[in-house]
């Protein structure tokens, strides 16, 4: 059973409220009085007969979650040395935040309006409601699949494409009640409503370009075992620390052979408890056993919430959190319902210059405006546009170039007094439930990159049990951030 966070108004500032852009002219001598503040500032009255010109109008207040500050993306990015990316694995943005918008009233946020809806495949239509089920089948989510439910920018093709007794699941979403780690990460950060996938396609693909800003023209979940140009090789040619912690498989070993720079999840909280995090760090959630916590369906989300709740409470309790940044996202839709039809990008492959659909991304820190919705295109890419922007590192490729960084996600009046963690709340894990539940083995290519000694056995941590999964809630519980039941 999952703890509830209280429903709490987002903190964005508006603008200041406009007035009349002109004083009006002084009589009888006397000076006109300026315009009321707004933005641009109000001009100056026009003299009164033999009178003078009033004063002009103060500005208006900046919009806490679009001002730059007339700062670069360098400058706003400066304070930054720790990046902690966490990507999980297989929902779509309407599935998991578009209820800000239906359920509570949140309309700056591009979410859902309760008309959605697709056809069935015998006839009628499926709209969307709230799915109560934390464990649902896997909808389809590979290349052809999804390029199906894009339908040329319909939109319409989720239910059909997974056709059958648990159709009308991809048409689900879930409320603050059921994610409350998440919807109390969003009232206290930045809210990215416009985070496409990188690939309409599904895990590897997506996560290929999260490391290397291509697939090589890779479309499903095969490996790429002749060289793959990745960040990591960029980050040691700087100099840059770097780490990707992971709980049973590190997936880049078996996607493209890395088998250096790992480390177990566990290191990743001893770490950010000494302030010795990496410059760079991913984190890979477990992907098997009853411990998998990545989100991928048929997996308990109630896991996923206590791993998003371990990490953020990690950094928060850091001597690291003054100088961090933390995004929370998700490699793609897996097959659930996005009402927005993803961009087209650039790509040295035509092939992929179609964005995935939006994937439910946060972006958090104590630079991060807080509970704004950040409009600006963002996808897996913007990561490594990030770490080139802040470390001036080489671009690995035109698609670098053109993806936009996230320096839009930082308030510049927190650059000189960054912020204190926010409170979350605390989540109630129920050990027997968890252990009750069969295990359905997904990721079979991952699972055959082991089996096989592609991945070597001394990176294998799979476990039918919890895994390290119970590390992880090990330190939930000694951060504050969860409570394990029997």
């Amino acid at each position: 059973m999952l703890g509830c966070s209280d429903d709490t108004n987002p903190t964005t500032g508006g603008g200041g409220q406009g007035g009349s852009a002109t004083g009006g002219g002084g009589l009888g001598g006397e000076p006109g009085n300026g315009g009321a503040g707004g933005a641009p500032p109000g001009q100056g009255g026009a003299g009164g007969q033999g009178g003078q010109g009033g004063d002009g109008g103060q500005g208006g207040a900046a919009n806490l979650c679009t001002d730059d500050g007339g700062l670069t993306p360098e400058q706003l990015l400066a304070p930054i040395q720790t990046i902690v990316v966490l990507m999980m694995e297989n929902r779509s943005f309407d599935h998991y935040l578009g209820a800000l918008r239906l359920i509570e009233g949140r309309a700056d946020v591009d979410g859902l309006t309760g008309t959605e809806s697709n056809p069935a495949p015998g006839g009628g239509t499926v709209g969307v409601f709230n799915l109560l089920d934390f464990t649902p089948a896997d909808p389809p989510h590979g290349w052809d699949e999804s390029h199906e439910q894009f339908n040329g920018g319909m939109n319409d093709g989720f239910v059909i494409a997974h056709a059958g007794a648990d159709q009308a699941d991809v048409m689900g979403y879930h409320v603050r009640e059921q994610l409350p780690i998440t919807y109390a990460l969003a009232d206290g950060s930045a809210i990215c409503d416009a985070w496409f996938a990188s690939v309409m396609g599904p895990t590897w693909p997506n996560r290929f370009y999260l490391h290397g800003a291509s697939s090589e023209g890779n479309k499903g979940n095969t490996p790429i075992l002749n060289g793959f140009p990745n960040v990591f090789a960029l980050l040691d040619d700087a100099g840059l620390s770097h780490k990707n912690y992971y709980h049973d498989l590190a997936w880049c070993s078996g996607g493209y052979l890395k088998l250096s720079g790992l480390a177990g999840i566990e290191t990743f909280f001893e770490e950010a408890a000494a302030g010795t995090l990496p410059t760079f760090s991913l984190i890979d959630p477990q992907f098997f056993g009853a411990g998998a916590n990545d989100d991928h369906p048929d997996h308990d989300i109630q896991l996923g919430q206590a791993l998003i709740a371990a990490v953020y409470k990690a950094l928060a309790a850091s001597p690291q959190w003054s100088s961090c940044l933390l995004v929370i996202t998700y490699d793609e839709h897996g097959g659930f319902f996005d009402h927005v039809p993803p961009p087209l990008t650039y790509d040295d492959d035509p092939d992929f210059i179609r964005l995935g659909f939006r994937v439910p991304s946060l972006v958090v820190g104590p630079f991060v405006r807080k509970g704004c919705v950040i409009s600006e295109t963002f996808e897996h890419v913007s990561i490594l546009k990030t770490l080139c922007t802040r470390f001036g590192l080489p671009h690995l490729n035109e698609r670098v170039t053109v993806s936009n960084d996230l320096s839009s996600c930082i308030q510049p009046e927190y650059l000189s007094a960054p912020q204190p963690p926010i409170e979350l709340p605390e989540l109630q894990i129920s050990m027997s439930a968890l252990l009750s539940r069969p295990v359905h083995r997904g990721h079979p290519e991952m699972w055959a990159a082991a089996e096989s000694g592609v991945i070597p056995r001394a990176l294998d941590r799979r476990s039918e049990g919890l895994g390290a999964t119970e590390r992880v809630l090990e330190w939930g519980e000694r951060l504050g951030a969860l409570r394990v039941k029997a």
